[in-house]
């Protein structure tokens, strides 16, 4: 067998009846499309498509290829800005038989960039689907052991099967049609019966779209460094295309919430240009939109500052008053205190208050990354009508451990406590925080395919427990698609069919892989970094990760969330009290604790674990600490050397990436 790479395309002479001459010159032949005359119609086109494209390639001068005949496990060049025009012509080429509709949107549709990058994503999961099927089916026929835990025997027979393999990427590739389908009719549609249903939103009373557009991946600067952006003459005329190209796509859909914050860099000042002209244009109305903004806090801040700086706020934006306005990151015990007991700088809600019966704000909310007792406590308060919070299907992010009462998942006590004060329930970053969903694993995508991609799954999943709007981070227009045709179907008894029956085998893998006892009781005594007093271990959701990548291979968004806490372990000073330390790092709250340390006696921190638990929580944390520290594990594409060498699980391995480039602020 011989690997062809394809700029980003990576396939194999065995699937695409490819062969390899005695001078290695790769040579197409020209019998390779009736190679699966007997295999499914779209299966048969994503195929056909590749083998086109290699036809492209092949004939291209040697000097043009990128390196040699090397395997890498990925289904695409993991660079978001090189080599996507061969996954722009295997996308053309399978529409033109699958959905040719949206193909000829796509040719004339007036934002030419939009509809690449439409392309590019939709030839990513047509390479994704391709490359771990026949991955496996050659895995399984070269007699390769496999990754203990990832399967079992049967799983593993089945996984591997020619015959089930070929249906189910048959079966994905369908799934992919459809939503292709559904969006050239969002595109086009003109009647409104494409765009994302609302539901009240808690006693604020306003009708909430299912998907709200988030705003801190499109503006040009963080304005934490480099070059601060604070004027309209320093924008980059391209960014701020692309930022009101977004509001535009998103109001089109029915996405009319757009939320925000000072903290943002330049966000708030390039909304406030783009919906000037919109406004300008028609496009919409101040009274058609929901708009929220957030501003942070500190123990420095006056109630007449806070005040002072939501005006300025609300001026930047240019919309006369806030639909909805959030306290940024009440975080810690501090963050409530100075919100409720200043002393004499003032009590910084009644700065809110103040602003609401002036007319300024219409609604108070917070948005919280904090432990879930903090959260709690904020709610109990009965103040606020709304919250901004982490829950997704995979755990709470930074809350995964806490709780009371028993619960699992610290936020899905304080979920249900949102209910009953009839809040807002607003879910922060889903799609990233929630598992990088946009970037998932192959074994992810396993495990819910063909039923459902992981973006639908996360959404449906979060609507089905409650969850009023959930935010997608748009970076570019096409980021809105698939949450909001999740949101259109999101009523149907299908979607409830398929969302039923992948829970249902997420519910089985969790028993098969984690164990039954485990799966109920991974959480109980173990600390997070707020009852870890001596050096701020995040035990809580170090364990989770474990869970998260045994069930779900996210190594990937493991390694991401491990990384904050090993820069938090580095930045720990022994020599300072613990409150002393968490404040010293701005970004500590935020996303806290610090790494798991193997020179460290955890027998004080794990005091309150159940006995038959505790070799597990262990074998746990160095797990996680092996696999995602930094330079420990492997990437897609990369080998590390030595005795300590880990290679990457298939399962385990992105599968694609949702980006086609890199965000503006990112750059």
């Amino acid at each position: 067998m011989q690997w062809l790479p394809i700029g980003p395309l990576l396939v194999t002479t065995s699937l695409l009846s490819v062969e390899q001459p005695a001078d290695s010159n790769i040579m197409v032949m020209d019998r390779a499309k009736s190679l699966l005359l007997s295999e499914s119609a779209f299966y048969a086109a994503a195929v056909n498509s590749v083998v086109d494209q290699e036809k492209h390639y092949s004939s291209s001068s040697s000097s043009s290829r990128r390196g040699g005949l090397t395997r890498r496990y990925s289904s695409f060049d993991l660079s978001t800005t090189t080599h996507n025009e061969n996954v722009i012509n295997v996308a053309k080429s399978f529409l033109s038989t699958s959905c040719p509709e949206l193909l000829t949107i796509s040719e004339s549709h007036p934002d030419e960039k939009s509809a690449q990058d439409r392309l590019i994503k939709i030839g990513r999961s047509i390479n994704a689907t391709l490359r771990y099927s026949h991955e496996a089916i050659e895995r399984a026929k070269q007699g390769e052991e496999l990754y203990p835990g990832i399967w079992s025997a049967d799983e593993a027979e089945e996984v591997g099967n020619e015959v089930d393999r070929k249906m189910k990427s048959d079966a994905s590739l369908q799934l992919l049609v459809n939503e292709c389908k559904n969006l050239a009719k969002m595109l086009t549609s003109t009647d409104g019966s494409m765009k994302c249903p609302t539901v009240r939103y808690g006693r604020t009373e306003l009708q909430m779209p299912l998907v709200s557009l988030g705003c801190m991946r499109f503006q040009q600067s963080w304005n934490r460094g480099g070059k601060p952006v604070k004027s309209a003459d320093q924008i980059e005329q391209e960014c701020q295309e692309n930022l009101v190209n977004i509001i535009r796509h998103s109001l089109h859909c029915g996405v009319n919430h757009i939320e925000t914050a000072q903290g943002y860099g330049c966000s708030e000042l390039q909304i406030g240009l783009a919906l000037k002209q919109l406004f300008d244009e028609g496009v919409c109305k101040r009274e058609d939109l929901i708009i929220q903004t957030k501003g942070g806090i500190s123990s420095s801040t006056s109630k007449s500052d806070y005040k002072s700086s939501i005006l300025q706020q609300i001026e930047r934006l240019g919309v006369g008053y806030l639909d909805l306005f959030s306290v940024h990151g009440l975080n810690t015990d501090d963050h409530y205190n100075w919100l409720f007991d200043h002393g004499e700088k003032g009590n910084l809600i009644d700065a809110l208050k103040e602003l609401r019966a002036e007319g300024k704000i219409r609604h108070i909310g917070f948005s919280t990354h904090a432990p879930a007792h903090i959260i709690k406590k904020a709610i109990e308060t009965d103040v606020f009508d709304y919250l901004n919070l982490h829950y997704h299907f995979m755990g709470s992010y930074t809350a995964s451990g806490d709780g009371t009462e028993g619960q699992l998942e610290g936020n899905a006590e304080n979920i249900r406590l949102a209910q009953k004060h009839d809040m807002g329930i607003f879910i922060i970053s889903p799609y990233d925080k929630g598992g990088r969903l946009y970037a998932p694993s192959n074994l992810a995508r396993e495990i819910m395919l063909p039923d459902l991609e992981p973006m639908e799954y996360g959404s449906l999943w979060l609507w089905d427990k409650g969850a009023h709007t959930i935010v997608c981070g748009a970076a570019r227009p096409s980021d809105l698609d698939q949450p909001v045709l999740a949101a259109i179907r999101s009523s149907t008894d299908k979607a409830k069919e398929d969302l039923a029956v992948v829970t249902r085998r997420i519910k089985e893998r969790e028993e098969q892989v984690l164990g039954k006892d485990w799966a109920e009781s991974w959480h109980v005594g173990l600390p997070n970094y707020s009852q870890s007093e001596q050096r701020g271990f995040q035990i809580g959701n170090i364990v989770w990760l474990y869970n998260t990548i045994l069930m779900y291979g996210m190594l990937d968004f493991a390694k991401d969330r491990y990384g904050t806490l090993t820069g938090n372990a580095k930045r720990w000073d022994s020599n300072k009290t613990w409150k002393e330390n968490v404040f010293a790092n701005p970004g500590f709250n935020w996303m806290p604790g610090c790494a798991y340390d193997e020179s460290y006696d955890y027998t004080s921190d794990l005091k309150d674990v159940p006995e038959q638990n505790l070799p597990r929580v262990l074998e746990a944390m160095e797990f996680v600490h092996k696999w995602c520290a930094s330079g420990q594990a492997t990437s897609n594409d990369e080998k590390k050397e030595g005795d300590d060498a880990i290679t990457i699980p298939l399962e385990y391995q992105t599968a694609y990436d949702m980006r086609p480039w890199t965000a503006f602020p990112e750059r």
